[in-house]
């Protein structure tokens, strides 16, 4: 296949990741030459990569009518179509794979394939193949990872993503997958340091700063969540979210009139938000006023009825007053039977019934003691030690 001047520069640019530059030295060569295979390939390619799909297919339609025994784009299609539902699309992939000259691109599509539809192991073996082509391949490498821990391979899920972090200066999602397995392996601190890199190379994915600032809370980091906070409210000043997440931040670093603030003009983003009503109320717990806290998860449960979070800051305030136990027990019942399984309403519905009913508290403090949080569980261990001494 020729390669016109303007389809070779403009594969010099993708490489080099200038990829607007790049689709507009395709675009010249398209319309210098609308037959350009080449350019028609490059161009697919590069919205591929940007998940561009729609832009893709027709520019693939026409390479296949120019060419129809181009492999790499009827790969391409059988991709798209088996992503789309058309059941015979993964057969036709799997032909094109096993040919013994298929090349990267029918390997890797095969892959996918498979990937998207969960069959995991033997998606890992298709990764595989294409690694021994391209050794080293962070984009290979990466969708390895995924497969394997679809597998439950969390510690070779952990080698793959970064291992393709290592091969790439510019990509951050190997650093996002890696983090999100050494959260499921309990390692917090080490997940915290990944995502900080991902978020150094990409610092325009908006997406990331919601998951750096939970994680930074949850490891009991308020600073860095707070900056973190901040340049995400800078970059999305009218998102509800960016606001929450700076108030909540702020008020677990112990800034309580900063935090009370900033809530407020959440709330006026989001009316009729129970997380921020939440977050008010933990604010005026520390502020000392209970009946307002109160009145911020009454008006919570009257928004969204049952819902778990207020009913168990609502739980823990009536219990900490003398007596207490039968009215957290009285909130706690009907969301316990609308949500049976969440950890902190059994764990709170053992505590109200630790000094009545010790048989019920057992009960409810075991459900508690599977939950993946914690805090939580060990509250539970706690709380069943007591209750069998």
């Amino acid at each position: 296949m020729n390669v016109s001047k303007q389809a070779a520069e403009a594969a010099r640019l993708m490489k080099q990741g200038l990829l607007k530059e790049a689709v507009r030295e395709f675009e010249r060569a398209l319309a210098q030459d609308p037959a350009d295979a080449a350019a028609l390939l490059g161009l697919a390619r590069l919205h591929l990569s940007r998940g561009n799909n729609d832009a893709a297919r027709p520019l693939l339609k026409k390479l296949v009518e120019l060419h129809p025994g181009h492999a790499e784009a009827h790969s391409h299609l059988a991709r798209l179509d088996a992503e789309a539902g058309d059941a015979q699309a993964l057969a036709r992939l799997k032909a094109l794979a096993g040919r013994p000259e298929a090349g990267f691109f029918e390997l890797l599509n095969y892959g996918r394939a498979l990937l998207a539809r969960q069959s995991f192991p033997e998606a890992a073996a298709a990764f595989e193949h294409v690694l021994r082509l391209q050794p080293g391949n962070h984009q290979v490498l990466t969708y390895l990872g995924m497969a394997q821990q679809g597998q439950g391979q969390l510690d070779q899920a952990l080698r793959s993503f970064l291992d393709s972090a290592a091969h790439t200066q510019r990509e951050h999602l190997p650093l996002v997958f890696a983090s999100r397995v050494l959260v499921k392996q309990g390692r917090i601190g080490r997940a915290l340091v990944l995502l900080r890199q991902a978020l150094t190379r990409a610092p325009g994915d908006v997406s990331l700063y919601p998951e750096f600032i939970k994680l930074s809370l949850f490891a009991g980091a308020p600073k860095p969540a707070v900056k973190a906070a901040i340049e995400f409210r800078m970059r999305s000043p009218k998102d509800p979210d960016a606001a929450y997440l700076h108030g909540l931040a702020t008020l677990l670093s112990g800034n309580l009139g900063d935090a009370e603030r900033i809530l407020r003009e959440t709330l006026a983003l989001a009316p009729n938000s129970i997380e921020v009503r939440v977050a008010m109320a933990k604010a005026r717990r520390m502020a000392k006023d209970d009946a307002g806290a109160q009145k911020l998860l009454e008006e919570a449960l009257k928004l969204e009825p049952h819902a778990p979070d207020p009913v168990n800051e609502l739980a823990v305030l009536h219990m900490s007053k003398p007596g207490g136990a039968a009215k957290a027990r009285e909130v706690l019942a009907p969301a316990l039977a609308a949500h049976p399984e969440d950890a902190g309403l059994n764990l709170n519905m053992a505590l109200a019934l630790a000094d009545s009913e010790k048989s019920r508290a057992r009960e409810y403090a075991r459900k508690a003691q599977g939950s993946p949080d914690k805090r939580i569980r060990e509250q539970a261990e706690k709380l069943l030690a007591s209750l069998s001494a």
